[in-house]
């Protein structure tokens, strides 16, 4: 299973790449990680079937069923075109077997390690990537950042894994695992690429990524480390505002980031145009969003179940375009992930994943909280949850493989490890008879085996 998910992780982060914007293999490569998923699922129904021991809290069984009632429905109540069934069905269902499969094959602590510094080495490796797409391969289009993403799907997408990255940093450096010194040129060097793609969203995700884990810590003294922490991120929030302000000169639009700030305006375009109620082409994030409602609640069926999988969605394919797939850039359906929810699955089908992430959030503390060995995955994971949160109202995040493929993975792993977790507990300890009843002269009844350590042990902190 770690050849498994080790193929994937290089598939997702580097052959995809060579092959969108190299087109050094075949366009048919593109397929392997939903064949991966194939057999992953695979393993995970043999597993079943084999009687193994499936680490899941019960909640998620109620988020996959209402996920699938509610795409089922959708296509019941909604004209989807067969073709658009299908493209649906697969890019809500082909990242599920990798959430599924730590259920049932329990990773070493040394297995997971690996796969994180594997993902280490895959992020450090987009600094001089990005460095050469910014100043050699895209030097003429020095008026905008998008061009570097590194290996990834888009410059904002690059910019929040290396924030992920820089968090996995700061879980290290606070658990003892990183000195001070290799910390600061860690973030140096993964913070670098955020600076030159004019991500603003950095402002915000940096702080998170640098404070975050401080407040998952469960020792108390940890003032030694907060201070190098802050300094971490003055250096580095001074050294964004410098080169933003320096790359945004050659840009068309925008200008110095404290200007964009302070400009409600500016943000305000930035984020909702009025596109909605005006004949502003540019449809902003919150406009899309807006259009959405404005569209699915003239039906209520289509407010509460969307217009079915896949049948808003473009497709190389003509027979796998959705019935309503002009209305995808028309009405900006990918501009956010909640938009799209709410287009394909309507209320129904955000609310189940609203629901998975309290899920998932809430079991990446419980391994953060823990003694477990992976315990500090899960410290990382509620920051990365935090940042996943954050991208449901800014990207489509789901639509990429590098972003989906990671998120539903690492999922399954903290939450198979927080199943785990509660099952090792003690449900009951036996309780002693009433003092009145041993005062008559009642026997006290012995303890359970355990039972006795259990009680008079010291706390655990």
């Amino acid at each position: 299973m770690q050849a498994l998910v080790i193929a994937l992780l290089i598939q997702i982060m580097v052959v995809e790449y060579l092959i969108k914007s190299r087109g050094l293999l075949s366009p048919y490569v593109i397929l392997v990680p939903e064949l991966l998923s194939a057999v992953a699922m695979l393993v995970v129904l043999v597993r079943i079937m084999g009687g193994a021991r499936i680490a899941f809290d019960w909640r998620y069984g109620i988020f996959l069923a209402a996920l699938l009632s509610t795409i089922v429905f959708g296509y019941i109540v909604q004209d989807v075109p067969d073709g658009a069934m299908l493209a649906g069905a697969r890019s809500y269902l082909k990242f599920l077997p990798f959430f599924l499969l730590p259920a049932v094959h329990r990773f070493t602590p040394r297995q997971l390690h690996t796969q994180l510094m594997l993902l280490l080495v895959l992020a450090l490796a987009q600094t001089p990537l990005a460095l050469y797409q910014r100043f050699v391969e895209f030097a003429g289009a020095m008026h905008t950042g998008d061009p570097v993403k590194g290996t990834l799907t888009t410059s904002s997408g690059l910019s929040m894994l290396m924030v992920t990255a820089i968090a996995g940093a700061v879980v290290f450096y606070l658990r003892g695992r990183l000195r001070l010194t290799a910390l600061v040129v860690l973030c140096a060097w993964l913070f670098l690429p955020t600076t030159i793609n004019e991500t603003k969203a950095t402002v915000l995700l940096l702080p998170v990524a640098l404070l975050a884990p401080v407040m998952l810590m469960r020792k108390t003294r940890l003032l030694p480390k907060l201070v190098p922490i802050l300094g971490v991120g003055f250096l580095a929030g001074t050294a964004f505002v410098i080169a933003y302000n320096t790359l945004i000169k050659n840009g068309e639009y925008g200008g110095p980031l404290g200007e964009f700030f302070t400009n409600t305006d500016k943000i305000g375009y930035y984020l909702y145009t009025g596109a909605a109620n005006t004949d502003q082409p540019y449809v902003g994030r919150f406009d899309s969003i807006e259009i959405a409602l404005e569209y699915t609640s003239q039906d209520p069926l289509k407010l509460a179940f969307g217009y079915g999988a896949g049948n808003v969605s473009e497709s190389f394919l003509p027979e796998f375009a959705g019935r309503y797939s002009d209305y995808f850039l028309r009405f900006g359906v990918g501009q956010t992930q909640v938009t799209t929810f709410l287009w394909e699955v309507g209320v129904a089908g955000l609310l189940a994943y609203l629901f998975l992430f309290y899920l998932v959030t809430r079991d990446s503390l419980t391994l953060a909280r823990s003694n477990d060995p992976a315990a500090h995955l899960g410290q990382l994971w509620t920051v990365a949850m935090i940042i996943m949160s954050f991208g449901l109202l800014y990207k489509s995040v789901f639509s990429m493989n590098d972003f989906g493929y990671l998120f539903w993975y690492f999922s399954g792993v903290v939450a198979s490890r927080a199943a785990l977790l509660r099952q090792s507990v003690p449900k009951r300890v036996a309780q002693a008879p009433p003092s009145w009843r041993l005062a008559a002269g009642e026997p006290r009844p012995p303890l359970k085996a355990g039972a006795h350590s259990l009680l008079f042990s010291a706390p655990q902190r």
